[in-house]
């Protein structure tokens, strides 16, 4: 006995009913992927507040002896000058070693992305001839 081919209706929703399932499966996939990947930036970040906490607090005290200890031998404004040019190069060096661990962490949901273009590639592909198709 001939088996009855289900309507264009039904094929449709069969259809959008898998669509809506792998759109919803990426969307799991992307949320848990970004929160992987965002737990890669509390260490550097934590270094990086750290650096500026203990940086400003040890600059602020260190500058305003250094500024006085070489007015006494240069000036008042020569000393001011040369303490910020000294504290410049070490907050640019501090804030470059943050940047260079920051730059190693992607938050792209590379995954998800892969997933999805298997996906599109498979639903794209055309059957080869003598292929099986998957209707149901």
């Amino acid at each position: 006995m001939a088996r009855a081919q289900p309507s264009i209706a039904a094929q449709i929703r069969h259809l959008l009913a898998g669509v809506l399932a792998l759109v919803q499966s990426l969307l799991r996939l992307t949320a848990a992927e970004f929160k992987a990947n965002a737990g890669q930036l509390r260490g550097p970040l934590l270094a990086l507040a750290a650096a500026l906490a203990l940086g400003l607090t040890a600059l602020v005290l260190l500058l305003v002896a250094a500024v006085l200890a070489l007015a006494q031998l240069v000036g008042p404004l020569a000393a001011t000058v040369i303490v910020a040019v000294l504290a410049a190069a070490a907050a640019l060096a501090l804030a470059r070693n943050a940047l260079s661990r920051l730059a190693g962490v992607s938050l792209a949901p590379t995954r998800a992305m892969t997933t999805l273009q298997a996906q599109i590639d498979r639903l794209s592909a055309k059957p080869k001839s003598g292929e099986p198709t998957h209707e149901q």
